[in-house]
């Protein structure tokens, strides 16, 4: 009978240190206090690109995305990746939008999820929180005001860092926020001689969001694509004139800027519009004819960044997902390529692939036009 007894409370004593180390309490982007009885098995999400990263922490991402917002922001190149190792992604189940106004509670509990996340930050997703989490429904976030002023790497080592905690995976996520701390500090050693210099000295640029189409869409004032070029030493034409998130500058304003260098921000969704296609799956060859088709439209032509091959495409959608050091990568070395002549994006790619990534991806995510001539047309 002791021996009984003594294996019994053995066992309970097990149970307890179990139940201890299943706990967890975070803090999120937000501030906000975060408490989960156990790692999240069914999470669900106000943006798809979230599966970039889990799939960075996680050999099994799919299995522990139960629900997912905006489903076409998930480049569908990526999408075939990840759906010829796990075919199961077609069975995630396709809840509100990115926005909370378009977003509900009761699709978002149909999908008896053990966690929301939300990685796009809206002030109105804060009520939906709130019920969210009266209903039993832990809530982080992964963005929020707080990350005004941050650099990318930052924000992003924090929100695999949350992500990995949240689901039982903080080891590989230290190990993927160790990998971008290294590649961001390197950038940021080399450009130390150049942020000593007046910001007004630094090489300017037209970023041409969803390029092809009217021109000109930019990132504004608080676009993290705008904090991203100020990491690396440069400017966006027409920042200063454009607060919040975007805005447009016309093509006369554009050509009497003449910026240094052109970059065109698209995708594959581009390509029925006739815009910059460029993504998982696409050819490096077609990727370039897009992108010399684009910069001949919208008098784009007569810039000496297009004229003179400084001309480069890059994938919105690495810019703006749990990939950004590649975009970030790119910047530098297009705004200062004397000092990041060595520097690789794809070799950084390959290494993500091999060490990270549950679904490597392969296509084209930047690109340079080369020098274009010919006519452009209005």
């Amino acid at each position: 009978m002791a021996l009984l007894l003594l294996g019994g409370l053995i066992l309970a004593t097990m149970s307890l240190v179990s139940i201890a180390r299943a706990d967890i309490r975070l803090t999120d982007a937000a501030g906000r206090e975060v408490h989960l009885q156990q790692p999240a098995k069914r999470i669900v999400t106000n943006d798809s690109l979230v599966l970039l990263s889990l799939a960075l922490v996680d050999p099994q991402p799919i299995s522990k995305l139960a629900g997912w917002a905006a489903p076409q922001r998930f480049d569908r190149g990526l999408y075939d990746a990840f759906h010829r190792r796990f075919p199961e992604i077609d069975d995630i189940v396709v809840v509100g939008a990115v926005s909370p106004a378009n977003s509900s509670v009761e699709a978002i509990l149909a999908a008896q999820p053990d966690l929301f996340v939300i990685s796009i930050w809206q002030p109105d997703w804060e009520a939906i929180a709130t019920k969210l989490e009266a209903a039993g429904v832990p809530v982080i976030f992964l963005d929020s005001p707080r990350n005004k002023g941050q650099t990318a790497g930052e924000v992003t080592m924090a929100s695999i860092r949350l992500l990995g905690r949240a689901i039982g995976q903080e080891a590989r996520a230290e190990a993927f926020a160790a990998f971008l701390k290294v590649h961001y500090d390197r950038i940021a050693q080399r450009l130390e001689g150049v942020k000593t210099q007046p910001r007004d000295t630094w090489p300017q640029l037209l970023i041409d969001a969803h390029a092809g189409l009217q021109c000109c869409s930019i990132p504004g004032a608080d676009n993290p694509i705008t904090h991203d070029l100020a990491f690396v030493g440069g400017r966006v034409l027409g920042a200063d004139i454009v607060p919040g998130y975007d805005g447009q500058l016309s093509p006369e304003y554009v050509l009497a800027a003449d910026p240094r260098i052109y970059i065109g921000t698209g995708g594959s969704h581009l390509a029925k519009r006739g815009g910059l296609v460029l993504g998982a799956g696409i050819e490096p060859e077609a990727a370039r004819a897009s992108l010399r088709a684009v910069v001949r439209r919208n008098l784009l032509g007569e810039l000496s960044s297009v004229r003179e091959g400084r001309a480069y495409g890059l994938s919105h959608q690495v810019a703006i997902s749990a990939l950004n050091i590649l975009a970030v990568e790119c910047l530098a070395k297009w705004t200062h390529p004397d000092l990041f002549a060595d520097l690789d994006p794809a070799q950084t790619l390959a290494e993500i692939n091999q060490r990270f990534l549950a679904a490597p991806v392969e296509g084209t995510f930047w690109i340079d036009a080369g020098p274009v001539a010919g006519p452009s047309t209005p």
